[in-house]
């Protein structure tokens, strides 16, 4: 448990405050971690940018040293041969730097790219981790289309591709551009001044549009998250746009999120585009410049031929570095935008925070105090609590006890569900405490908290995978047997038998070729796989027929006997045997007593036995009752 949770807390880097700061500084906290790989690429790098250097000036001196001399006037044939072994020497010498290059070159490569994928893998991971452990208020707030989109989509492919450009190139373009600019001040002063004069003009052109791009790409990437969470929400809609016929609609809709996306991609692109073509302008111009203030040197100043020709190959080299360093620097506002947004999701906090490490108190233990002392199993004392505005409880209070199985009726909205969310602290109360074994459920670690539960939801989401690992899911190390037994309890072998592979049959995203009697079986075979505690059933019979809704009652009265069970009850044949029902209106107990004791009265119970059960499914001795 312990090296799980240090697993946990490893993955995440940055421990995010505030305020937002910087992408270079998130970059290194994730770098700083891949020390070694990194400074191999490095060196790799560095000598990469030697030959890359070097090699124009090996033209230089066989033009000079070895071709032009040989051209002279009265030169030998002796002369000659010497003049050509050094040309053939020197070319030699450019082979074996072109091919030392490469050779570093690949090595840094495959050190960088390791650093480089272990960075994305760290923010991938740290920010799943992140999200994993938020509390259920985020998620209220926050779709599930967005997130993804930021973590798989533009934000991250964002700053990845900066990434690479950014760990690729920079290092061996630094080194090759700083002694290239040295090597031209040796070459030419005159020609060194206006090289620098037009990288200058570069600069400036290019610091003048970065503000534009920078608000461009964050417009691209919000139109781009919307279209995500509507995409994203219509899929797992699409059984009600059929039942509706509202396709057309639904393609409109996205077709306009499309749209607007592809209007806003079109002027991002187009704006760094036209960037680039202005800093190549200026280049090109440049250049122009440069060969003929050369061309004046060489027939005016004495300026060699070989030494012209090493100075445009060192031109070249730092004026290509600057303009792939400045489409970086224009890249670096959307990564920088990206990492904004993820960033935003990361300094988030969860409203229901664990307890420090060493301070949570052991379920075990307290579970085992509890019955010693004669404690209740589960207690709410004076609990307020509210979904942003909508209050539910108030000063609630509520006890149950150990084995006992307690059914909680009334209408929507009444506080049935939430109980129970805030049991499985789900939500943090902003009053009072709920306690679990005589414990406050905030001194628990939420992991062990809510291993101590098996629920059945009323919407149980189906994983995508077989029959047989989504009911292994709830416990991983069980036992084949296990397996078997809980899908025995649940009925799950009903309608498995009939599938053309049994319980090795794939099903999709959502389980979407199931009924939803046969989702909730799966969902009830893995509460009963996980054998906890507690069990909690949240209308988990609603949308069976009548004869499963007989086979699952009387596994639910089975269980019973062993355990403490909650069941959120809409159905009220379902809870006849509970030993005690609570009956809700307005976060408030209204009522409470046996099945018999409240059909007998003339209560909020019997108001909904009246509006919910048909009077044939009640006992002569119920129906008696209620005409008294």
């Amino acid at each position: 448990m312990k090296q799980e949770k240090a697993t946990k807390k490893k993955r995440n880097a940055l421990d995010p405050s505030q305020d937002y700061p910087g992408f270079f500084r998130i970059i290194t906290s994730y770098l700083a971690q891949y020390k070694l790989a990194v400074a191999i690429a490095v060196l790799g790098a560095i000598l990469t940018g030697v030959g890359i250097a070097v090699m124009p000036h090996f033209i230089k001196y066989i033009i000079d040293d070895c071709v032009t001399p040989a051209l002279a006037a009265g030169v030998s044939d002796a002369e000659k041969a010497a003049y050509m072994k050094m040309a053939i020497f020197l070319c030699l010498a450019y082979i074996g730097t072109a091919v030392g290059r490469q050779i570093t070159w690949r090595i840094g490569l495959f050190f960088m790219l390791k650093a480089l994928e272990g960075v994305i893998f760290k923010i991938r991971s740290g920010f799943f981790n992140h999200v994993q452990h938020m509390c259920m208020r985020f998620y209220d707030k926050s779709s599930s289309g967005e997130l993804f989109n930021c973590i798989m989509g533009s934000p991250m492919a964002n700053i990845k591709g900066f990434l690479n450009q950014i760990v690729m190139n920079v290092p061996y373009q630094l080194v090759s551009f700083i002694i290239s600019l040295v090597a031209l001040l040796f070459y030419d002063w005159l020609l060194t001044v206006i090289l620098l004069v037009i990288a200058a003009a570069m600069c400036f052109v290019n610091r003048l549009t970065r503000r534009k791009i920078r608000r461009m790409t964050k417009a691209y990437l919000d139109a781009e998250a919307q279209a995500s969470k509507y995409i994203n929400d219509m899929l797992h809609g699409m059984d009600a746009i059929k039942m509706y016929a509202i396709e057309d609609t639904t393609i409109s809709t996205f077709d306009r999120h499309l749209i607007e996306m592809k209007d806003k991609g079109v002027r991002q692109t187009f704006s760094i585009s036209y960037a680039t073509m202005k800093s190549e302008l200026v280049q090109f111009i440049g250049t122009a410049v440069i060969y003929a203030v050369g061309a004046f040197s060489c027939i005016y100043r004495g300026v060699s031929v070989g030494t012209l020709y090493a100075f445009l190959s060192c031109m070249g080299i730092i004026l290509t570095t600057m303009n792939g360093w400045l489409n970086m620097l224009l890249n670096y506002q959307s990564a920088d935008v990206g990492m904004r947004k993820i960033y935003d999701v990361l300094k988030e906090n969860t409203t229901t925070p664990d307890k420090e490490e060493g301070r949570a108190h052991n379920i075990d233990i307290e579970r085992e105090s509890a019955k010693r002392t004669d404690k209740p199993c589960i207690a709410f004392e004076n609990v307020s609590f509210a979904y942003d505005k909508r209050d539910i409880f108030h000063e609630f209070n509520c006890h149950i006890g150990f084995g006992e199985s307690v059914a909680l009726v009334g209408g929507s909205g009444s506080g049935k569900s939430t109980l129970t969310k805030l049991i499985l602290r789900l939500y943090e109360v902003s009053e009072g405490q709920v306690k679990l074994y005589g414990r406050d459920v905030r001194d628990y670690h939420t992991h062990d908290l809510r291993r101590s539960f098996g629920v059945v939801p009323q919407a149980p989401f189906i994983f995508y995978g077989t029959i047989w690992d989504n009911i292994r899911i709830a416990r991983p190390d069980a036992s084949n047997y296990d397996i078997i037994q809980a899908m025995e309890i649940a009925h799950v072998h009903e309608f498995v038998n009939d599938l053309p592979m049994g319980w090795s049959t794939l099903i999709g995203d959502g389980a979407l070729s199931l009924s939803g009697g046969q989702k909730q079986r799966i969902a009830i075979a893995r509460a009963v796989l996980k054998n906890p505690d507690i069990l909690i059933f949240d209308e988990a019979t609603s949308a069976l027929d009548n004869l499963s809704e007989r086979h699952i009652q009387a596994s639910m009265e089975e269980l019973m006997k062993t355990h403490t069970v909650i069941i959120v009850a809409h159905r009220l044949s379902t809870i006849r045997n509970v030993d005690r029902i609570l009956v809700f209106d307005h976060g408030t107990i209204v009522e409470e007593g046996t099945y018999d004791e409240l059909a007998s009265k003339n209560g909020a119970f019997r108001e909904l036995l009246d509006g919910t059960e048909p009077e044939s499914e009640l006992t002569e001795e119920q129906k008696a009752a209620a005409k008294k």
